[in-house]
């Protein structure tokens, strides 16, 4: 309903402010891509940016731009609140306590929480680590599908990573830290299925918007991750797992909050107002679940790994 700018006063929506105080609402572009992705944009000066980049805020909805020379599509994938730790058995926000890090060595796996705190439970960038590293450890197929102890064994994994997987009240879980009088952190199966269907959503709304744009995965410059959560991804994990196109993790950069950024640029500057107002009305709108080609995208996506089809090269 509301795509255009705001300006509005203080007293007329009940802020504690001087009550002539001008409010500035920007722009949002699309009902589920909203004004924090235009402050984004300005943020990131992408519209100015040669090449082609891509612009990923990461949350229960991925919003996603995709920028060349000029040109700005963009699109919302339902990616679910599985990196913000929902619906994850032991999943918990980025708070004190919450493995961030995951290290799997031959026999033994490390873990690192946040504020140096005994681990509580596990947040979205310990589900990133937890994941490249059971992928790399050959603890999960590249279908998702968790081992069990017995498979685990005859496959060669040393003994004390195998006894980690074991069944559970839940079903196949794998333990990443012990605990005495209380129970384990695990990752289950259900975790690693909630984890496949989120980054397949952010990946599968990349695939799509590349194709529209007429460029192919290897022609990425670069890739900007937006948001608190960024900052704290392990990009050679995500890269892992396919969350991201593969590419050099040098080209993948973490802006940290381009929304308060872009909102603090448009307090001080009516030209980035302005600009914020253009780029929100010129840039193209893609919906994702009216592409004919966006199921089998999706369901392609969900394996771990970057898929690799005609049109989806990578160098």
């Amino acid at each position: 309903v509301f795509c255009s700018a705001i300006d509005i006063n203080a007293f007329e929506i009940g802020l504690i402010a001087s009550p002539l105080a001008n409010i500035h609402i920007l722009p949002n572009i699309a009902g589920h891509v909203g004004s924090d992705i235009t402050a984004g944009i300005i943020a990131t000066k992408l519209a100015d940016q040669s090449g082609l980049q891509l612009f990923v805020d990461i949350g229960t909805n991925g919003e996603i731009v995709l920028a060349q020379n000029g040109k700005l599509l963009t699109c919302s994938t339902a990616a679910g609140p599985a990196f913000e730790g929902a619906t994850i058995f032991q999943g918990m926000r980025a708070a004190p306590g919450a493995v961030e890090m995951v290290g799997i060595t031959e026999d033994s796996v490390q873990v690192k929480a946040i504020g140096n705190e005994m681990p509580i439970g596990i947040c979205g960038s310990g589900l990133i680590d937890a994941m490249a590293e059971m992928l790399k450890a050959g603890l999960i197929e590249p279908s998702g599908r968790l081992l069990d102890e017995t498979e685990a064994l005859r496959r060669g994994i040393s003994v004390g990573l195998s006894k980690r997987l074991r069944k559970g009240e839940r079903g196949k879980e794998f333990v990443l830290v012990y605990k005495e009088n209380v129970d384990d952190i695990v990752i289950t199966q259900k975790d690693i299925r909630e984890m496949q269907l989120a980054k397949a959503a952010i990946y599968s709304g990349i695939a799509i918007m590349i194709k529209k744009m007429g460029a192919a995965m290897g022609d990425l410059d670069r890739i900007t991750i937006a948001g608190a959560f960024g900052s704290y991804i392990n990009v050679e994990s995500a890269l892992t797992i396919g969350l991201f196109p593969q590419t050099d993790k040098d080209k993948i950069i973490s802006a940290g909050n381009t929304a308060g950024i872009g909102a603090s640029m448009a307090l001080l500057s009516l030209k980035e107002r302005g600009e914020a107002d253009v780029r929100a009305r010129k840039i193209e709108h893609i919906e994702l679940a009216a592409q004919p080609d966006f199921q089998e995208e999706y369901i392609s996506a969900t394996k771990f790994g970057s898929p690799m089809r005609p049109g989806h090269t990578v160098p």
